[in-house]
């Protein structure tokens, strides 16, 4: 019975006939169910998706079980944002297993609301975003900012995925650039990325979302380094990250492991990429309110200074901006 409907979709009947094995069935009625899938919008799924595709390394998969997690938050009545694109996105991989909504509904919603100010600022209005660590991230098709231009760096194997996904999508920003790369090889993405039409002279968003846990830090460093050489006045970063004694907890997410935290975030950013304004957020003082979609900081929580970070475990959300 739940096949029925599907004999509408041309080719079905012949194609079903001649699935020999059970996984090859299933192979053909995930992507075939897609295209009676609807999102969050009301919009058809692309039936013409490879729903199936997969990337090649456990950092790069990590995207997609983002992408699954904004797809879930994008359902909800009460959502804080919505990401027609996170179901592709995520592909059946993603969707087997998200990440935790505890994360990445504040992280996101955190990006957003920093990106919108950012690009409203009277002075100094920044007018490029860099997603460091894209993964299969949507915001140039789901944010209406028609003068930003945006780049997303990330894995080759990434955009292997990604691009034929969102070949056809209308961009809601007036230009996306992709800037494949390796992390590990230091200095190289930042190459990459000026090579690829990057302007240094431009105030940047800098959004470094599940990326920093990732790096040594040794890495960590040289990342910011790169990034201050890049960035001019009126620059905004943020990234999440962990507390030093959070690292011994030794988490692994789809086998990807965390290497790096410090509880002087703050005055990394300051010292070595010359962003002299900042503010270390305690996880703890981030509010995720259903009743008014929105998120909130209780600004009477204290910022996570090196000293109260000190011996403790904690996510942290990190922004600091040259002034």
């Amino acid at each position: 019975q739940r096949c029925r409907g599907l004999m509408c979709i041309p080719g079905f009947g012949r194609a079903l006939a001649t699935a020999a094995t059970p996984r090859a069935l299933a192979r053909l009625l995930c992507p075939m169910a897609a295209a009676c899938v609807v999102n969050a919008r009301g919009a058809r799924a692309d039936r013409h998706v490879d729903d199936w595709a997969r990337v090649e390394t456990s950092h790069s998969f990590t995207g997609r079980m983002c992408a699954a997690s904004r797809w879930e938050e994008s359902r909800r009545h009460d959502n804080l944002f919505v990401d027609p694109l996170s179901y592709k996105l995520a592909g059946a991989e993603g969707r087997s297993q998200p990440m935790g909504a505890w994360m990445m509904v504040p992280r996101t919603r955190f990006g957003d609301d920093l990106l919108h100010r950012a690009y409203a600022k009277e002075r100094e209005p920044c007018r490029q975003l860099v997603l460091l660590g894209a993964g299969m991230d949507a915001r140039a098709w789901r944010m209406e900012f028609p003068q930003l231009d945006v780049f997303e760096v990330d894995q080759q194997t990434t955009f292997d995925v990604k691009e034929p996904l969102v070949a056809a999508e209308r961009l809601a920003v007036r230009s996306r650039t992709v800037v494949a790369t390796e992390f590990t090889n230091r200095g190289q993405w930042a190459r990459d990325l000026k090579a690829r039409g990057f302007r240094p002279d431009v105030p940047t968003v800098w959004l470094l979302e599940g990326l920093m846990m990732y790096l040594n830090m040794d890495d960590s460093v040289s990342l910011v380094q790169e990034l201050g050489r890049l960035s001019a006045r009126g620059s905004v970063v943020f990234h999440d990250a962990i507390t030093a004694t959070y690292v011994q907890e030794r988490i692994k997410v789809a086998g990807a492991p965390f290497l790096g935290g410090s509880d002087y975030y703050g005055e990394l950013w300051r010292q070595e990429g010359g962003f002299n304004r900042y503010f270390v957020h305690d996880f703890r003082s981030l509010h995720v309110d259903r009743a008014n979609r929105q998120l909130w900081v209780d600004h009477r929580f204290p910022e996570a200074t090196p000293e109260r970070c000190a011996g403790q475990r904690l996510p942290l959300f990190v922004v600091a901006e040259k002034v």
